[in-house]
């Protein structure tokens, strides 16, 4: 008897919109799997105290923590190349500072995990198309940027994993125009680290959090009512779990750093270090190569992946003259799309509603706030939906049965395209199924309506999702029912005990149909309200806690083989002034005819151009030669770099000559000596003006 109206049939005369995405089916099944896991989770505890089922709001909590312990952690660190491994290293495990430095690293790497289950949930959910660009794109951003702050926090530690990730890093910035000679250079020996370049990366470090705050207002931009901190009693489980991990598994530094030795083995946090992994293996423009291209492919995301739909095609319309100013829409807009602007047609009302249509995604919650049908979907229309299901109803009640009908959120089968018509007539038998654009589409005078008509259900059906797409219908639809919102459900007007609104469980359909027969029977009892958790339930938290936690550990302190190579290297870092060419001097002008301010007036060479640099070295009697062009526009300045000689391990001769002229007359500066070799190691020959030839010891 469910079978007069089409199932699920798109609104009179118009076509639905064409999906928001490419590869529907594929996210759409992804979806379900993190929905089955929410689940899962929620059978002991409610929603609010499931992680994973507000990412944004607890991802915010951990960052709040992260920040708090690292500001604290300054009572004991020392920024400085010299003192930083030791001023972390001397803190006892457990000591207060000891317990603090744990608490920001663990909190920095469950921030980055629900960072990362964040940005996929959001993926799946297709929540990246159409006005939600921005949300996206500023998402990544802001993921680059935590994970950019991770990067420098550890570079500030000092010990070998920092040894590795500063050699990579400035590998890859000495490819960019950025510093007028190689800082690569700088890194060959302990002695010649730049320390203004610590204090610059320790600066970021401490600034950058701050653009975080910027980049949070830029990525919630779009939504209203936007929750910013979980549930209190889901912050402080967070941080009893992060607080437990740092006393049972303390963080400690690796091996103090040393720029000679070239560190084999050691443990790594992959939730930030994991790009150690390949750039050990890249040049420095490989490794911009491969980030930028990551970067734009995920940046991306809602251009190659989403589907270009006229906006006319799905976002919502305003029939002006139906507009009565009531302002519920504006209020219960999950995007802020709708705004109330002066009335244009003369109507005694103060305002009307306007669609922002760089805002409106088309989910259809702006037409269940209006009694009067004066905003909804062109392609769904509610008034001649409202005619045809009245007279579906008053027919069946001629015909002696009354009809049931329930309205599914499509969305929780994997958006209209893909809705199983099939499968919901097999879950709710009896019923006439139509599909919706969103649970919170429908408007409460429509079941006042079916019921007074004779209906003898009326059985909404949320999305049981935690990402929901349309984000607030199954929040705001509860509330109408119950008369806590308006438009409120009104009991005078029709029999409450014939309506139910009940959200889909993917695990458990019979709950569904169990409740849909329930509804039609009039039976429906009211549960008794859950005071605190079960027994079970914290059971079952402290087992996901444990087991999250476990992996986090696992992956924060992960056994890692360095890919580059252990052979000894003889290698001779310079900073030499070749002599400048002959004819270089030019006179001192006329006093009488220089107009030049007296502090100018000085003679300067004609040609300012300085001869190359020739280094030749020489390992047991085996030579090379390499020559140096000078730095500077007009080849003015210093010859810089560094010459690396691959060794075999035991004792050699090695003898190095510096000529800064290409007259063969003119002296050299010259070493020798002997090196022993040795396996990881860096034999260091360095050379400057001021301070002359000096080896690593």
């Amino acid at each position: 008897m469910a079978d007069a109206l089409p199932l699920a049939a798109a609104a009179p005369g118009a076509h639905p919109p064409p999906p928001p995405t490419h590869l529907a089916p594929l996210l759409a099944a992804a979806d379900r799997l993190a929905t089955r896991f929410d689940l899962v989770l929620e059978r002991g505890a409610p929603r609010e105290l499931n992680p994973f089922a507000q990412l944004g709001a607890a991802v915010n909590a951990l960052l709040l923590l992260a920040v708090a312990s690292g500001v604290a952690v300054l009572i004991w660190y020392s920024p400085s190349v010299g003192q930083a491994w030791s001023s972390l290293a001397d803190l006892g495990p457990r000591s207060p500072g000891g317990l603090i430095r744990s608490v920001h690293r663990y909190a920095s790497d469950l921030l980055m995990l629900l960072l990362l289950a964040h940005a996929l949930r959001t993926f799946v959910a297709r929540k990246f198309a159409g006005p939600r660009w921005l949300a996206w794109t500023s998402g990544v951003a802001l993921l680059g940027l935590v994970w950019f702050i991770g990067w420098t926090g550890y570079w500030l530690v000092w010990d070998v994993r920092a040894q590795v990730l500063a050699l990579d890093t400035i590998r890859a910035v000495d490819v960019l125009p950025v510093f007028g000679e190689p800082m690569l250079r700088l890194f060959v020996s302990d002695r010649t680290v730049p320390s203004l370049l610590f204090f610059v990366v320790f600066f970021l470090h401490m600034v950058l959090p701050l653009a975080i705050a910027a980049g949070l207002g830029l990525h919630l931009a779009r939504l209203s009512l936007v929750k910013l901190l979980p549930d209190w009693r889901l912050s402080a489980w967070l941080t009893s779990a992060v607080v437990a991990a740092a006393l049972v598994f303390p963080a400690t530094n690796a091996a103090a750093a040393q720029m000679a030795v070239k560190p084999a083995a050691f443990t790594l946090d992959w939730w930030y270090l994991w790009p150690l992994a390949v750039s050990g293996r890249l040049s420095g423009g490989g490794i911009w190569l491969v980030g930028l291209l990551a970067l734009m492919g995920l940046m991306t995301v809602p251009w190659w992946l989403a589907r270009r739909r006229p906006r006319a095609v799905f976002q919502a319309t305003v029939d002006v003259s139906r507009c009565f100013s009531c302002t519920l829409c504006s209020h219960d807009c999950p995007f802020g799309a709708i705004t109330m602007v002066p009335r244009t047609d003369g109507k005694p009302f103060p305002s009307q509603a306007q669609i922002d249509p760089d805002r409106c995604i088309g989910c259809g919650v702006c037409a269940g706030a209006c009694d009067t049908q004066g905003i909804g979907l062109p392609w769904f229309d509610a008034r001649q939906l409202i005619r045809e299901l009245e007279t579906f109803v008053v027919a069946g009640v001629a015909q002696g049965h009354p009809r049931a009908l329930a309205f599914v959120c499509a969305q929780s089968d994997g958006g209209w395209e893909l809705f199983n018509a099939a499968a919901w007539s097999t879950r709710l038998p009896g019923y006439s199924v139509h599909r919706i654009p969103c649970s919170g589409w429908i408007e409460p005078k429509l079941i006042e309506r079916l019921i007074s008509k004779g209906a003898a259900a009326v059985l909404i059906v949320g999305c049981g999702s935690a990402e929901v797409f349309c984000k607030e219908g199954n929040r705001w639809m509860p509330e109408r029912i119950a008369g806590s919102r308006e438009p409120a459900f009104r009991p005078n007007r029709a029999d409450p005990r014939k309506v139910a609104h009940v959200n889909f469980d993917l695990l458990r359909p019979g709950l569904l149909t169990a409740a849909a027969h329930q509804l039609r029977q009039q039976s429906v009892s009211e549960k008794p309200a859950r005071r605190g958790l079960r027994l079970s339930a914290w059971a079952m938290a402290a087992g996901l806690t444990a087991l999250t936690l476990a992996g986090l550990l696992f992956a924060s302190a992960a056994p890692f083989r360095n890919p580059a190579t252990l052979e000894p290297e003889f290698v001779f870092s310079f900073h030499v002034n070749g002599e400048w060419l002959a004819g270089a001097a030019a006179a001192l002008p006329d006093p009488a005819l220089d107009t030049r301010p007296v502090h100018m007036r000085t003679a300067l060479p004609a040609d300012r151009t300085r001869s190359p640099v020739v280094v030749r070295v020489a390992v047991d009697g085996k030579t090379q030669e390499q020559t140096y062009r000078p730095k500077g526009l007009q080849s003015d300045g210093a010859s810089v770099g560094e010459l690396r000689v691959p060794l075999s391990p035991g004792i050699h001769r090695i003898s190095v000559a510096v000529a800064t002229t290409p007259d063969p007359a003119t002296p050299t500066r010259a070493w020798a000596g002997e090196v022993e070799a040795k396996e990881g190691r860096l034999s260091v020959l360095t050379y400057a003006a001021d301070h002359g030839f000096e080896l690593e010891p």
